[in-house]
This record gives C-alpha cells, structure tokens and sequence, in this order.
C-alpha cells in the first residue's frame, strides 16, 4: 500500500465498508487488511483464482468487477467485494474460477491474516456463516458438505445454520448443524466443540435430538443428527394453534424431562425457546439446536448467548451458568402460552434485558390459557430472578407432576421405548420438517 495515496486508501476503505461481512470491520480493522495485503492489477479476462488451485488467501476487490465461474453458473461481482473466502477460511482448492472484467484492482489477503480479523467480530463471523451455507446449498453449486450431499438450508438462528442433507450411501435424511463461524474461530471455541460433542453424542432420550457425527469443514463445524418431522412450538404460536392446558402441562414436563437428562450429563443448553422445541407428528416434544450448549458452570462469554425474550439473568450478567438458567428460560417459554405473549415485552433488546434483571412478570393478565394458581406459583419459582430461589430442572418437574393427576401426566408424556402410539399434541396441518 506505500504506493497507493492515503486518499486512495481511504476511499477503499470507505467502500469496503459497505461489503458483505466487512461491513462488520472497523475503518483500522479494514485499513489494516489493505496495508498488509499485496495490492494486485489484472487486465480483462486474466484468471485472479482458477478452479482447483490450493487457496492461501482471499481478495479485497477495491475497483473495477469479477466473474465467478463455477459449478455450472456464473456471479459477476462488483467493487467493493470479497471472493475467494470460502476457499481461504477451508485452506482448500478453489471451487471457481474469478476472472477480471476490465480492469480490476484487489487486495490480496492471506489466509490467517484474513481469520484474524473475522475472528476479531462475531457480526462479521455470522454474516460469513451465511454466505457459506447460501453457496453451498446454491443450485448448480457443488451441494456438498463433507461427505454429504446437501439440499437447501432449512433453519438458522445465532449459533448457526441448519441445512438438510443425505447419507451418501443409504440416501437417508439428515441434517447438519453448521456451527457459526463467529463460535468456532472464538478463543478455545475448537476446543469446546469437540469436548461438548464427546458428551453430546453419548445422549440417549426420546426428547433430545441426537448427535451422530460431528468434523471440521470451510472454517467452521458441523453436527450430524437424524432428520426429525414435525414443526417448532414457535410455528404452532405463530399459526395460533389454541393450546389446551394438558397441552401446556405436556410441554412442561416432557422438556424438563429433557433438561433433567442433559442438566444430569453437566451440559447446560442456554436457548430454550420456543423455535427450538420440535413437536413431532405423534405430539412428542423434542429439544433441539445444542449448537450452544456448555458445560454446567462454564464461564460466559463475553457476547451473550441465548435469545433476550428467554434469557436467564445470570446469563445476560454474563455469569457462569447451570441448568436453573434453562429452567427459568422454560418458564418465559411457559408464560408466552399462557398469558399469549413473552413476560417482558418492550421497545427495544436493551430493555427487554433490563427488565429480566429489574422487572417482575406480570401475573394478572387474563390467560389465554387457565391453568389456576398452583400452576402459576410454581411458574413463579421457575421465573425467579434469585437463581437460588429457582427449582432445578428434576426438581420442577417433581413439582409439576404433583399439580396434575398422576395418569394425566403419563398418558401425556410416556416414558422412552413405550410402544402404544400418542395421541397428537398439536394441529399437525402444513406440519414441515425441521430439526
């Protein structure tokens, strides 16, 4: 770049800025990739990466456009861009081939060099998450992750992305979990994923997805767990399925059953919601999405984890958690069905957290769905700010059972490997797939 006029680099800068993922970057942060990358000029159709040679570095495209050329398709990009990225976070061949149109100036950044600044915003890692299962699952793209064929993306949330694939030799469904690039390039992230996945994969429960596999591939980490029918709670809320109260009993016991079984193994989950309970087409609950699950007592992050209608105040305090903490996430989950809305509804996430630290739930609204006072006492103790004066997952469910007749409970929420068919929780019409 000492050849290059300040004005010249901070016109890059500036339109760098509006790139996809680096928009995320401070104006250093995109100073420093331009001033220790190597400034490259290409003519009109010269090869700036061809398909199949080894990738150590990515390109800024600071003036002029690009063509990608790969797998049957063709992208024109133009400046500001970023190509190449897929291939550099991977360290493998290309995928396509990019040729300038006109003449095309890039900034060539090397592979740890450009990490380190991804690694530098979890805005930055998310957003390139996305780019990476879009063009994996892109038609006329390779539809490959691993050994595994892949589909389409089929759910996504803050720890990543979810994408449908097959087994490559039984043709079974599948699904992959792809673990955001903004956890797995954190400090000590590879080394968390693979110590909560050696447990994870050991969990044996019929309301607990299952993990199969888990390996490493374009920068990040992917999960394989079975493909599951059925639709989220947060689906049936939004079509506005009317919920019966042994319908809110069923949900109740059925997840801290789960939670009991994952809370027992020293895992904590850390984003119980309504988007991540699955409800089978038999009316089973699952829990789903553990790409953010820790062991109990672990350290927080210092970014928070989980989502701010449903987090726990230890969690938003960014103190160690155990499993109270999904317990009381369980308990907003809870009051959203029957009150119709989330216990803290407000103008904007920095309130709605103030509110889980400061504020208490409202319990004089008129329910939507009347399950009486000794079921609101006891959502009470879930929801109590005090961790200490919260119930553990085993022990509310202890509780729980002892609100409603012992055969109500069992005809609900049968015990794993009963072979006698559930009755349907929910409406299964327009009932999708997901995981």
């Amino acid at each position: 770049m000492n050849s290059r006029s300040e004005t010249t680099r901070a016109e890059w800068i500036a339109s760098l800025c509006s790139a996809p993922v680096l928009r995320h970057l401070s104006d250093a942060q995109l100073g420093g990739l331009l001033d220790d990358g190597e400034v490259r000029t290409f003519a009109d159709g010269a090869v700036m990466a061809g398909e199949g040679t080894s990738a150590c570095e990515a390109f800024l495209v600071v003036e002029g456009s690009c063509d990608v050329d790969g797998a049957g398709r063709r992208e024109r990009l133009d400046a500001p861009a970023l190509v190449g990225e897929i291939a550099a976070l991977s360290g493998t061949p290309t995928l396509a081939t990019v040729r300038a149109v006109g003449g095309t100036t890039a900034v060539a950044v090397g592979r740890d060099r450009f990490l380190a600044a991804i690694r530098s915003s979890a805005a930055a890692g998310q957003e390139l998450t996305t780019i990476v299962a879009d063009r994996l699952c892109a038609p006329g793209s390779i539809s490959r992750v691993g050994r595994f064929p892949v589909d389409g993306i089929v759910g996504e949330g803050g720890s990543g992305r979810v994408l449908r694939a097959r087994h490559p030799l039984l043709g079974i469904p599948l699904a992959l979990k792809m673990l955001s690039h903004a956890l797995a390039l954190s400090a000590d992230g590879q080394r968390a994923f693979i110590r909560e996945a050696s447990l994870l994969v050991h969990l044996d429960h019929p309301g607990i997805v299952r993990v199969l596999d888990a390996f490493e591939a374009h920068g990040t980490y992917f999960i394989v767990m079975p493909w599951i029918e059925g639709a989220t709670l947060r689906e049936h809320i939004d079509r506005r399925s009317t919920f019966r109260v042994e319908q809110v009993l069923q949900i109740a016991e059925e997840t801290l059953d789960a939670l009991t079984v994952l809370h027992a193994a020293g895992l904590v989950h850390r984003d119980v919601k309504p988007s991540n309970l699955l409800i089978r087409p038999s009316g089973r609950v699952v829990l789903i999405d553990l790409g953010i699950a820790c062991q109990r007592e672990a350290s927080a992050p210092r970014r928070l984890v989980g989502s701010p209608a449903y987090c726990s105040p230890e969690q938003i305090l960014g103190r160690p958690v155990d499993g109270r903490s999904d317990v009381y996430s369980l308990g907003c989950m809870l009051y959203e069905l029957v009150f119709g809305r989330p216990p803290f509804e407000r103008d904007d996430v920095d309130a709605v957290l103030e509110a889980h630290l400061r504020a208490t739930p409202s319990f004089d609204l008129p329910p939507v769905v009347p399950m009486g006072e000794p079921f609101a006492r006891w959502l009470r103790r879930c929801m109590s700010r005090t961790r200490a004066n919260r119930p553990d997952a085993a022990a509310a469910r202890a509780e729980l059972r002892s609100l409603a007749p012992a055969p109500a409970i069992e005809r609900l929420a049968p015990r794993a490997r009963v072979t006698v068919p559930m009755p349907v929780l929910l409406d299964d019409a327009d009932v999708s797939a997901r995981v």
